[in-house]
């Protein structure tokens, strides 16, 4: 299958390489034109699953498309397959941009996709936490951020699919963010993540887990006034944004450690 040797990467300015055999070597395959950098990451993010041809133009055109719109996909789809063609000095595009009754298809596997790696990755994490495994988990989650070198799409023009993926994405990186260090709490690493839980805070200023965790890592380490500061920095924060106050789970740990000894 062709597929299985092209890799696309779209967790930060998009990557596109191919392995012309069993080599670990990979190339790059140069992408250079807007839309079609476009057309590629929409097929990548639904790789293995046909793309219908009024997805593709509500993502390129969303204010409207052109007259000839339909035209114009074939002719993206046609120039991406030239480029695979050039790559593997071959006319086997085709067997990678397939075409079907309504609409394309990226015929590679979703693992060759970084959205999809880390998804799976996250999944599994979040698996082994529950196993209470924080130590496996923390790798995993420490693989599935390594693969992050950026927003998506960061070097692509985005249409309501692609951003409405960038969002969630965002999302589930901060989760995998939170859940790295819950599981880095359980294996005792409680000071070396003060530094970052800082950095987190100071930069996510509404995300309550972060200054939580914070108060955690903090009292653990015996910074017990430290740790009541940054319930003291919630507090006004939320209040000043938003009129709220802290959650019960910030409530609760605040209390415990005001009384611990």
């Amino acid at each position: 299958m062709l597929g299985e040797l092209i890799w696309v990467n779209l967790l930060g300015p998009l990557e596109v390489s191919h392995a012309l055999g069993t080599d670990d070597t990979r190339l790059p395959v140069r992408i250079t034109a807007t839309k079609l950098r476009q057309v590629l990451a929409l097929l990548a993010v639904n790789a293995g699953s046909t793309v219908s041809v009024e997805r593709v133009i509500d993502e390129l055109w969303p204010d409207g498309p052109p007259n000839t719109v339909k035209t114009i996909v074939q002719t993206y789809v046609h120039q991406l397959r030239k480029l695979f063609d050039k790559n593997f000095h071959s006319a086997r595009g085709a067997e990678l941009l397939v075409t079907r009754p309504d609409g394309y298809m990226l015929a590679m596997p979703a693992d060759h996709v970084d959205v999809f790696l880390f998804q799976s990755l996250l999944e599994r994490s979040r698996n082994e936490l529950r196993r209470k495994q924080p130590t496996r988990a923390a790798e995993l989650l420490r693989e599935a951020l390594n693969l992050y070198r950026g927003a998506i799409p960061a070097d692509i023009t985005s249409g309501p699919a692609l951003y409405g993926l960038s969002v969630l994405l965002e999302e589930l990186r901060l989760e995998a963010v939170s859940l790295r260090i819950e599981a880095d709490l359980a294996n005792n690493r409680h000071r070396e993540i003060v530094g970052e839980l800082r950095s987190l805070v100071a930069t996510h200023r509404l995300h309550e887990a972060f200054y939580i965790k914070l108060m955690e890592a903090l009292h653990r380490s015996g910074r017990r006034g430290d740790a009541l500061t940054v319930y003291r920095d919630l507090r006004c924060v939320l209040d000043a944004e938003l009129g709220l106050k802290p959650s019960p789970e910030a409530r609760r740990l605040q209390h415990e450690i005001l009384v611990s000894t």
